[in-house]
């Protein structure tokens, strides 16, 4: 039953806008208290306090709601934009609006604004004649379009965002085609509409697209309203007969069959648009501002000049056989077909008043795939700020958008750039300094500060030119000037046909004279700049990439596809971001942004690596630059961090992701946004901006230096963080090393600060392997042991292994050294197997080195009698006369192949276990025993120590010193023993008498 709710006085007496959430969860009203109020629409919670949004300063005239912004104009002529999300940290699913920023400010009053599908434009009609275009990237001025005589009052985008349509106090309507990179207008309807009186907002008409954006309802004269069939832009049918007064507003249901209307008479009414009939109607006491339907609900709202808002609940009454005012959204799982079907039914209750209209161009939005589930909570979230999660989760159950192909516009952004915030704003923001632009009302300043003073000083100087662009180096600062279109506000050029202008402006050098500065031909514009000091770059409107030498001369230039969205460069090397082909937009205003880099040498002379550009779902690319080491980086809005990684091999090219900084936000449990300014090996350095504020103040703020977390999985647990640690750290010194191997140069630092950074990456990856060991891990170990650079790191870690009591592991560790760090023999430290048998009685027992990188033969053992199955596991890649060794026991579960000694017998090797002795076990630093010295193992590694009263576990780990000493012992029959330093074991031959042999 259709009930229409008390009065709710929301503002003051005046004007009063109203207007529906996209997911019509709540309404937003404005009123000439200067007070932006949010109701929620449900009868549970509409009795609620509102939500007051208090930045303007005067009346609001005009508002305009998308999924994901709020924006607003007053009679100053500002014009703000809110941040729609939900409070994930307090109250589940209550909305959180915050002001992010003021889209224009303007010396007349703003009439109307509308909000393009995809977020990214805005348009603003104000008394000043013209329309404004408003980029919400950036919030910086794209166009005006020109034409009208008279104030233009207003504004409207199809939902396609392919064409706008304004409308002048002069009754007279303008279609402009949004598509191209100039709009332009394609279509004139004079006095179709009412002619209105300027500066009265009561006696004012705002016309509206049909959702599915087949017509334009346009209130005209005689208190009908026409429909504009689009493409041929001529009236396809009228609505009237009703209202007795102007009508000053139009609102359509979200399935486009039912016009609601309001005018100065005090009616509300109810179109059916398929059989142009009342559907009911409504009177108030007084005349009526707005009105608007919910798109998601069979519910609409209207306010009055007396500040109140009007809620009227089952508007449609459905038991009459009035179909829904909205849109059953089926199933995701649903099939196309299923899709299609529901659409033909639909189509088929207009009736056939408009069977035989071809509609120009226009796609049904419902033919195209479903998105999955993750994908709807995402979209249209790509001018969210990239560290607050602002997806409006749980509000897209009837939302359902369809995605189609779209047309690129690419729309150029400078590094380090903010709006105009209180008349200043950053034209540079970088690791050299900061360059900031302060309007002043003939010319501008410009102050280039710098971080570090030693270098330069700080620069101020007037700007005649108003300079909309700049790119800080360390040699100098390259300035641009832009049109009107990609200009950062609208008195920067009053023509399109105005001159441009590169200049670069030197800062220390031994020329005196180094600046330079080049006019660019007409109708040609920077879209973006980078300077570096190995010169200058510039992309233009007219695709054109113009490369200089730090003094000037004009060294190269290239035809590239009209979408670069932003350029930068480092030493020699320029990183260019492109638009690809390949992005989606749906009927929802969402878009899925695809890019492509291109990463040159800055003299044009050689492509180093090319290829697609990875960004979040649903997320833009906001930040490129370069890391201080030389790696290519990205920043997207959903602040994932990336590199370019082994850009030097271009097929092996790789983005790197290396810090989510969404999750850092999220893990700190506040609400900050995080500015990105530069980033080196170890940090991303930022501008943390908190609060309500998305931009760095005024003046320059302390940075903040995050540290770099690779999104590695279980990075809360200690191996967890230092294998991401280990993965950072090899990432960049790979870079390094390889960029010196690029540009031929030397390791940053030279020699000693390579071995530094390769020293601070093993010890990274010992306490990994301590991990291992102790966890008892020894594939693990392992694995973590074969990415040890420095063979002293690999001696620790089979320290390490020796400490834990990872017998096992300590051997492989010792056969894996040798093959990573293999050198010569020493004729000292291993026997030569091809003397005589009766050389061997003789000959001192030899001691295997592993500071010769020798292979062990065995742990410890006896002799046994020859056999004909030894196995020879010599290595191919040994030299042809190194004698054959034996693999250590861990090679064969614990036991050592036997190898042969001198006399023709073999050594029978035991399991490295704790022999059934009352000794203490101690397979280290052994000599093999006699078997009339039957001493336990523990005694003879002792011995071999000396009296030096090591316990038994610093006997095992310690190391022997590199000189050899010659001693005899009793128990030896006087022959001496050699020692050597080893990283744990020391493996010793020792003659074994006959009676050994005997009893083997």
């Amino acid at each position: 039953m259709t009930q229409i709710t008390d009065p709710r006085y929301a503002h003051a007496e005046g004007y009063t806008t109203v207007a529906f959430g996209s997911n019509g969860r709540f309404i937003c009203t404005g009123g000439s208290d200067s007070l932006v109020r949010v109701f929620y629409s449900s009868k549970a919670e509409r009795d609620e306090e509102a939500i007051k949004l208090e930045q303007h300063s005067d009346n609001i005239l005009a508002m305009a709601v998308s999924r994901n912004k709020i924006i607003s104009g007053d009679e100053e002529g500002t014009a703000f934009c809110f941040d729609i999300g939900t409070t994930a940290l307090t109250e589940t699913g209550k909305l959180s609006i915050e002001p992010s920023g003021t889209v224009l400010r303007s010396p007349l009053p703003a009439r109307d604004v509308s909000i393009s599908n995809s977020e990214r434009q805005v348009a603003i009609a104000t008394d000043d004649e013209n329309v404004s275009i408003v980029s919400l990237l950036d919030m910086s001025l794209l166009h005006t379009l020109e034409g009208h005589r008279g104030s233009v009052n207003s504004v409207s985008y199809s939902p396609d965002g392919a064409y706008l349509v304004s409308i002048g106090c002069n009754g007279t309507a303008r279609v402009w085609d949004m598509r191209e990179d100039t709009p332009s207008c394609i279509s004139v309807m004079p006095k179709i509409a009412y002619v209105c009186e300027p500066g009265n907002s009561m006696e004012q008409c705002k016309s509206r697209w049909s959702p599915d954006g087949r017509f334009l309802a346009v209130p005209c004269p005689d208190h009908v309203i026409k429909l504009v069939e689009r493409g041929t832009w001529q009236v396809a049918s009228e609505l009237g007969g009703h209202h007795t007064g102007m009508i000053t507003y139009v609102s359509w249901s979200s399935n486009s069959k039912y016009i609601v209307s309001v005018g100065l008479d005090g009616q509300v009414v109810v179109w059916d648009v398929g059989t142009r009939s009342v559907v009911l109607s409504h009177s108030n006491s007084g005349p009526l501002c707005q009105v608007d339907w919910n798109p998601c609900g069979n519910m609409l709202a209207f306010t009055d000049c007396a500040g109140a808002m009007y809620i009227w609940d089952e508007v449609i009454p459905l038991d009459k056989g009035h179909e829904m005012p909205y849109k059953r959204q089926p199933d995701v799982h649903h099939t196309n077909s299923n899709t299609n079907n529901n659409n033909d039914t639909a189509a088929a209750s207009m009736n056939g008043l408009f069977d035989d209209v071809a509609i120009d161009g226009v796609e049904d939005v419902n033919d195209h795939v479903d998105m999955s589930e993750d994908e709807i909570d995402d979209a249209g979230d790509a001018l969210d700020d990239f560290v607050v999660d602002d997806d409006g989760a749980g509000y897209t159950e009837h939302q359902v958008p369809r995605w189609m192909a779209s047309d690129p516009q690419a729309y150029a952004f400078q590094p380090g750039s903010t709006p105009w915030i209180s008349g200043r704003r950053y034209l540079a923001f970088n690791m050299v300094g900061s360059v900031v632009s302060i309007a002043q009302e003939s010319h501008n300043t410009i102050q280039i500060e710098f971080h570090d003073k030693s270098l330069h000083r700080d620069i101020h100087f007037s700007d005649s030119f108003r300079f909309s662009m700049a790119a800080l180096a360390e040699s100098g600062c390259l300035f641009a000037t832009t049109t009107n279109e990609l200009a950062n506000d609208r008195s920067l050029r009053t023509s399109n046909d105005a001159e441009s202008v590169l200049s670069f402006r030197a800062f220390a050098s031994w020329s005196a004279n180094s600046d330079w500065m080049f006019k660019l031909p007409d109708k040609e514009h920077p879209r973006c700049i980078a300077a570096s000091s190995h010169g200058a770059a510039a992309v233009t409107s007219l695709g054109m990439l113009r490369l200089f030498t730090v003094g000037g001369v004009q060294r190269h230039i290239e035809s590239l596809p009209n979408r670069v969205v932003a350029c930068v460069a480092h030493n020699d090397l320029l990183l260019l971001v492109l638009e690809t082909l390949g992005a989606l937009k749906s009927n929802m205003g969402a878009r899925k942004m695809e890019y492509e880099y291109m990463l040159m040498t800055m003299d044009g002379q050689k492509r180093v690596a090319t290829g697609s550009c990875p960004v979040s779902p649903s997320g833009e690319i906001v930040w490129i630059g370069f890391s201080e080491e030389g790696h290519p980086a990205t920043c997207d809005s959903k602040g994932m961090l990336r590199v370019l990684h082994r850009y030097w091999t271009s097929s092996d090219a790789c983005w790197v992701p290396i810090l989510d900084t969404r999750k850092l936000a999220h893990d700190r449990g506040s609400r900050e946004t995080f500015w990105p300014v530069a980033l080196s090996a170890k940090q991303f350095m930022v501008a943390t901006c908190k609060g309500k504020s998305r931009f760095p103040p005024f003046p320059q703020p302390i940075l903040d230096e995050l540290d770099i977390d690779i999104p590695l999985l279980h990075t809360d647990t200690s191996a967890g963080q230092q294998e991401s640690k280990v993965f950072a750290s090899r990432l960049f010194s790979e870079q390094q090393s390889a960029e010196a191997e690029r540009t031929d140069s030397e390791y940053p630092g030279g020699a000693s600060v390579q071995m530094r950074d390769d020293l601070e990456q093993d010890k990274l990856l010992l306490r990994l392997i301590q991990l291992a060991c102790k966890a008892d891990k020894a594939q693990r170990a392992v694995d973590l042991t074969l990415m040890i650079k420095l063979e002293r790191s690999f001696d620790a870690a089979i320290k390490i292994a020796v400490y834990q009591k990872q017998t096992t592991l300590a051997e492989r560790l010792m056969r894996i050294k040798e093959t990573k760090f293999g050198g010569e023999q020493d004729a000292d430290v291993v026997g030569n197997d091809n003397d005589d048998d009766d050389d061997d009685e003789g000959e001192p027992p030899a001691v295997l080195n592993a500071s010769h990188h020798m292979r062990p033969k065995a742990t410890y053992g006896q002799r046994a009698p020859k056999t004909t199955d030894s196995m020879d596991l010599s290595d191919d890649n040994e030299p042809a006369d190194m004698p054959a060794q034996s693999p250590p026991a861990a090679m064969y579960g614990g036991m050592a192949a036997a190898p042969s000694t001198d006399d023709g017998s073999e050594l029978v090797v035991r399991s490295a276990k704790p022999p059934v002795t009352s000794k203490p076990f101690n397979p280290f630093e052994v000599a093999i025993p006699t078997m009339e010295n039957k001493q336990g193992l523990f005694d003879a590694a002792a011995s071999v120590q000396g009296s030096g009263g090591l316990s038994a576990a610093e006997s095992a780990a310690a190391v022997l010193p590199n000189k050899r000493q010659q001693s005899t012992e009793d128990g030896t029959n006087g022959i001496p023993r050699k020692q050597a330093k080893m990283s744990a074991f020391a493996f010793k031959k020792a003659p074994i008498d006959s009676d050994s042999k005997d009893k083997a």
